[in-house]
């Protein structure tokens, strides 16, 4: 069975996620830089809006970025079925600041029926990890389900049915 949803992830590689239907992933101007089914990769550069008084990366917007790139690495599996974050836990090793770079790798590590374990690490251009987290969410089916609709997703894949962000 092909996976259109990860098809179509792929038409995005090397390109920023503007179109996302997510909101806060817009406002972080990810770039897409690799995906595959249960793993994506996505490079930010830091904003002064995203730093705290001390001028590096605030914790939570940090956090965020991890969980953007964890809901593309679970939405490139094209599953018919709802995620729901039930823990988040990150480890921040090392400070970043304004007008670094970061790229974040997350992993689907374990699907099971009722939970689905997710890594993710965040990689400065040192190469070196500045934060590393996991992440459990619970699995469920919903009748119904319409996925998140991306600009001319619905033209490419006819067959899928796909809602407006709005």
């Amino acid at each position: 069975m092909t996976n259109h949803v990860l098809e179509f992830l792929k038409t995005l590689v090397g390109k920023d996620l503007k179109s996302s239907p997510s909101p806060i992933g817009v406002w972080l101007n990810g770039t897409l830089v690799s995906i595959e089914k249960g793993k994506a990769c996505i490079r930010y550069i830091v904003r002064k809006e995203m730093t705290n008084p001390l001028g590096t990366l605030q914790g939570g917007i940090f956090t965020t970025m991890m969980d953007d790139a964890l809901g593309v690495a679970v939405y490139s599996l094209g599953e018919d079925k709802l995620y729901v974050t039930i823990n988040f836990y990150v480890d921040f090793l090392e400070s970043v600041h304004e007008n670094d770079a970061i790229t974040i790798e997350a992993s689907v590590l374990r699907k099971g029926k009722s939970l689905l374990n997710v890594e993710i690490k965040a990689i400065n251009d040192l190469n070196k990890i500045v934060a590393h987290g996991k992440s459990n969410l619970a699995v469920r089916t919903v009748d119904g389900l319409v996925l998140p609709k991306y600009e001319g997703m619905e033209k490419k894949y006819p067959g899928l049915t796909f809602q407006n962000k709005d």
